[in-house]
């Protein structure tokens, strides 16, 4: 009877959307007092990033991205959390054959040292083709680890060469929150509070919501 009554909660559950399941917040870019603020719910911060791109005749391109985020609000009144993160992609191409390639990176770690992001190429085509919307990595923070990757929430999927947003999960495989970029302000797929994940959840959808991907730069 216990086993059967499981399998059905667990079935319940992988019949409902992670968007279903969590708390939306939506999460919005500001200036405030002379400095770069962002906010979604009961959270905020200050940010400064900065995104390049360089195409020299369509033999030389390359991409940085590059970010200073802050974390105050619930979980955070003690200290708050800063993340540093950067990173890119370069690619040299020349008479049809792409002779260097540095793949898409991109890093965060927090001054404390216990709070690192990391983000990189999934599965990939080419670099600047079509398929390179394809982006998975891992968040780990105060001992806790979740997975993410690309995974569209919302609207019609089309080959646009966008990334459409994230899915986030932990190691097991449980979808536990997501980042939808939509067209104005990115909505953040949280766990519900008291629920475990909900710190986490929040640190990798914020960062991936700053984060200047050149696939959605250009």
């Amino acid at each position: 009877m216990i086993i059967t009554i499981a399998a059905a909660l667990l079935a319940g559950q992988a019949d409902t959307s992670v968007t279903e399941r969590t708390e939306p917040v939506e999460m919005r870019l500001y200036r405030e007092d002379g400095e770069n603020r962002w906010a979604a719910g009961e959270w905020g911060g200050r940010w400064a990033g900065r995104g390049t791109a360089m195409n020299i005749m369509n033999v030389r391109r390359r991409n940085r991205a590059s970010m200073e985020l802050e974390f105050t609000g619930p979980g955070f009144e003690e200290e708050p959390v800063m993340l540093q993160c950067s990173g890119g992609e370069s690619e040299t191409e020349f008479l049809w054959i792409t002779w260097e390639r540095s793949e898409l990176a991109y890093t965060c770690v927090a001054q404390s040292g216990d709070t690192r992001l990391d983000l990189a190429l999934q599965d990939s085509g080419g670099l600047f083709g079509r398929a390179r919307n394809e982006r998975a990595g891992e968040t780990r923070h105060e001992g806790e680890t979740v997975r993410f990757e690309t995974q569209r929430l919302s609207g019609v999927g089309f080959p646009s060469g966008r990334v459409p947003g994230y899915v986030i999960r932990t190691v097991d495989g449980e979808e536990i929150g997501g980042m939808d970029y939509r067209m104005m302000r990115p909505l953040l797929y949280l766990p519900h509070e008291g629920e475990p994940h909900r710190e986490i959840a929040l640190i990798t959808a914020v960062a991936l919501a700053t984060f200047m991907d050149p696939a959605n730069m250009n």
